[in-house]
C-alpha cells in the first residue's frame, strides 16, 4: 500500500488532507479506528471496505464515509491495483457538546 499527500499543511491547506492511496493485487490497508472521520472516493479497482460491522464491494465511482471511531479496512479483492482519494482531518473540528 503506498500513500501520496496531495494537500496538506504544507501547500496551506490547514484542516484537512487529501491523500491518494494505492494498494496492490491481494493489498490492504491496517484495520484502524481513530477520532477522525474519512470521506472516500474510489478511482479506481475493486476493494472490500470494512466498516464497523459491514462490508461492502466497491469500485470506480463509489462514494464511502466512514465516521469517527468506526474500526475500518480496504482490502484489494480485484486482479488490478486499487486507488482512492481520502480525505483526514488533521485539528480537531468536532463539538463534544453538541
Amino acid at each position: 500500500m503506498s500513500v501520496k499527500y496531495l494537500l496538506h499543511k504544507g501547500v496551506g491547506a490547514k484542516r484537512l488532507q487529501l491523500r491518494l492511496f494505492r494498494i496492490a493485487v491481494d493489498g490492504f490497508t491496517p484495520m484502524e479506528k481513530h477520532e477522525h472521520e474519512h470521506e472516500v472516493y474510489m478511482l479506481g479497482g475493486t476493494a472490500s471496505v470494512r466498516g464497523g460491522d459491514k462490508e461492502a464491494m466497491i469500485n470506480a465511482g463509489s462514494v464511502i464515509f466512514i465516521p469517527s471511531n468506526e474500526d475500518h479496512q480496504f482490502r484489494n479483492i480485484g486482479n488490478e491495483p486499487v486507488e482512492f482519494l481520502c480525505t483526514k482531518e488533521t485539528t480537531a473540528t468536532v463539538n463534544k457538546n453538541r
